[in-house]
């Protein structure tokens, strides 16, 4: 196990190889063409560094929002509280401050207003700033929709990805190469369509299962502000959020975090899907319609199959099930093997909503219905903690859900109810207590007879049932350069989980302390702790023990130059079980993100080393990735890591990426763990015209 006092001898070895590839990207040849500042990746790693709920769906649909709004920046004078609420980069009390100061003073003369909105530091707007612009006159808005579907942007990215040793089973039907496609087309920020295809290693690629190429083929046509009744309309595949996610949510929906108020959920009820995630999406057709000043309905209806494991039922002499029923929905989208391309589209989902939403000036409220069918019954093994899941062929459910602004208070929340009569609701406050002052709390009562599918709100476990807790978060920030972000979670679970077989309680406390001395610099402290209760694996002690997991991270980012940032970070974890001893785990890397300026080649490098004592102990990074990619490994066992992106942006039309990636593990710590190399290769092709 590694030691505080062996530092000194690791530390120099991280340094040495990251500056020897630092100075090898250095010597890449310069081209006469400018680039483009990747913002977007460093966004995602502040979401995604403290809340390792968020998937590779949820962020990657997160990176291709961003990307679009830089490509066409929000007009400030003109946009939407939707609007802003998707970028994800403010709470909503500073959301409704800048609404607030626009509605009295008139549209804005510059960027550097923002200043004077409360709430809004420096910080803040640096964050929103490749995202947002102020124009005054004629804009693109004043050209026919109709025009779009010609004229805007167009473009075509081809990935390809290898991993060696091969992550597959040796019964795969395919071979070990990843593919991947995307075409999209978009047009101001009104107009956007486009078509993905993804293939997995160990699936067939124009053979077997997949005659027709690619496993997976999604498509898309999203259509916004088309005029003054059609604010949205959606074919093909989209995404959908209702209120705080009670009953509807299968959009990007983070956690806890370090962003310790930014705990409602915000944005369009819709929004287009282009992502390569196989599972978290509805396909069909969906609109959002004004009915008049302060009116508006919203109308989804998806049609779809879905991966699931279909079996024989277990009560085989009931005459009210058919021959067939299924036990589980997959959500992987892996179809290698023959168990996995049988379970692949095996069953029918149908789903229609409605949302009729009144607004006001300072708040709106919504009524929201659902109505979820499958094609055979859902019938999950039997097991004491699933005795109030949700089970057969139709489910529905209602709630209402609401936001409300009084000055410097924000009131939000929904409250459901599930056609078995089950309940769950879910409110909560922010608070500007002073200009740097910002309070979150947030009361979840979440009944554990209530049902619901598609249900991802803020809690501390999936799904919207079995769970009351309480949530208090802090934003303090003192003058520019400081900032303290706590939170306090606390919560009880009244009736069984997996792998707890009663009630049980649990808590989870964070503190960040963030400084930035000057442009360029930013240091950042975090602490965590979480006590979960669980069953116990001991005989001599029976019934439930507490889970102690901790982790503490130092983390600096720092430009050497306006054409290289360097990035480190040192964090320790530990993990205890009742009285017994405690684990330990500690990750260190050294980063470095080289841009030129004037070159038309960029990248990044990082070398890493882990070790830690069991997987309990396991560490989160946030790696950047190719564009559009994502990657939030964790990393347990012993051994080291490194990665190297480049990309050359050849002209104005055409970019070409590659990365490389190898870890080497020395000490499994699971049964399933294998010590050696594993390397990973990706090349990817971006054309825009």
């Amino acid at each position: 196990m590694l030691r505080f006092q062996d530092l000194h001898k690791i530390m120099p070895k991280i340094f040495l190889r990251s500056g020897l590839l630092l100075f090898s990207l250095a010597l890449a040849p310069a081209l006469q063409a400018q680039i483009e500042d990747p913002a977007t990746g460093e966004l995602l790693e502040n979401l995604s560094r403290d809340n390792d709920q968020v998937n590779e769906t949820d962020a990657q649909m997160l990176l291709e929002n961003l990307e679009n709004l830089r490509l066409h920046p929000l007009d400030l004078n003109r946009t939407s509280r939707e609007d802003l609420a998707a970028l994800r980069l403010l709470n909503e009390l500073q959301i409704e401050n800048f609404l607030a100061y626009r509605a009295r003073f008139g549209p804005l003369l510059n960027a550097y207003e923002l200043q004077a909105i409360p709430g809004w530091e420096l910080a803040d707007i640096r964050k929103v700033q490749p995202y947002v612009q102020v124009l005054s006159g004629l804009d693109t808005r004043n050209v026919a929709l109709a025009k779009g579907l010609y004229q805007g942007e167009n473009e075509l990215l081809l990935r390809w990805g290898q991993q060696q040793p091969a992550n597959y089973p040796k019964t795969a039907e395919g071979g070990p190469n990843i593919w991947a496609m995307r075409y999209r087309h978009s047009f101001d920020n009104r107009l956007r369509f486009g078509f993905t295809a993804e293939k997995d290693a160990g699936e067939a690629f124009f053979k077997g299962s997949n005659p027709r190429g690619f496993d997976f083929y999604s498509a898309h046509f999203f259509v916004q502000n088309a005029s003054r009744r059609v604010k949205v309309l959606a074919l093909g595949d989209y995404s959908a959020r209702f209120g705080q996610g009670l009953l509807l949510q299968t959009g990007f929906s983070p956690g806890k975090s370090a962003e310790t108020t930014a705990v409602a959920r915000g944005g369009r009820k819709l929004n287009a899907y282009g992502s390569f995630g196989e599972s978290f999406f509805l396909r069909g057709a969906a609109g959002t319609f004004a009915l008049g000043k302060n009116w508006e309905i919203t109308v989804l209806a998806s049609a779809r199959r879905r991966d699931a494991n279909v079996l024989a039922p277990a009560d085989t002499i009931d005459p009210e099930y058919p021959d067939l029923v299924f036990s589980s929905l997959q959500t992987s989208g892996l179809h290698r093997t023959s168990s996995e391309i049988a379970d692949e589209k095996s069953i029918r989902e149908w789903l229609g909503a409605v949302s009729v939403t009144k607004n006001w000036k300072n708040g709106q409220v919504s009524l929201n219905g659902l109505y979820l069918e499958y094609n055979k019954p859902f019938q999950p093994t039997l097991a004491p903690y699933r005795r109030f899941a949700f089970a057969g062929q139709q489910l529905s459910g209602a709630s209402l859900d609401y936001f409300w602004r009084r000055r410097n208070w924000y009131a939000f929340g929904e409250i459901a109810r599930s056609d078995n009569g089950g309940m769950s609701g879910l409110n909560g406050i922010l608070f500007a207590a002073d200009r740097r002052v910002n309070l979150a709390v947030v009361h979840r009562a979440l009944g554990r007879q209530y049902q619901s599918v598609y249900a991802a709100p803020f809690a501390e476990t999936s799904g919207a049932a079995n769970e009351q807790g309480l949530y208090l978060g802090t934003d303090v920030r003192f003058g520019r350069r400081w900032q303290i972000n706590t939170y306090v979670d606390v919560w009880r679970h009244p009736w069984l989980r997996f792998g707890v077989n009663a009630p049980s309680v649990g808590s989870e406390y964070l503190g960040r302390l963030t400084w930035t001395p000057k442009r360029g610099v930013s240091l950042y402290a975090l602490w965590q702790l979480e006590i979960k209760e669980r069953d116990s694996d001991v005989a001599q002690v029976p019934g439930l023990v507490e889970n102690r997991r901790g982790r503490f991270r130092l983390h600096a980012a720092y430009k050497l130059s306006p054409a290289v940032e360097m990035r480190s970070r040192v964090e320790w974890s530990t993990f205890q079980v009742g009285s017994q001893a405690k684990s330990h785990g500690f990750l260190a890397y050294q980063e470095a993100v080289v841009r030129p300026l004037g070159s038309a080649v960029s990248g990044s490098i990082r070398y890493l080393i882990f070790d830690t004592q069991d997987y309990d102990t396991r560490v989160y990074t946030f790696e950047n990735d190719l564009f559009s990619a994502i990657s939030i490994p964790a990393f347990a066992g012993r051994g080291s890591r490194y990665f190297m992106n480049l990309s050359w942006r050849v002209n104005r039309w055409f970019r070409l990426e590659a990365r490389l990636e190898q870890t080497i593990y020395r000490l499994a710590v699971t049964d399933s763990g294998q010590t050696g190399r594993e390397n990973y290769w990706k090349v990817q092709a971006q054309f825009r015209f």
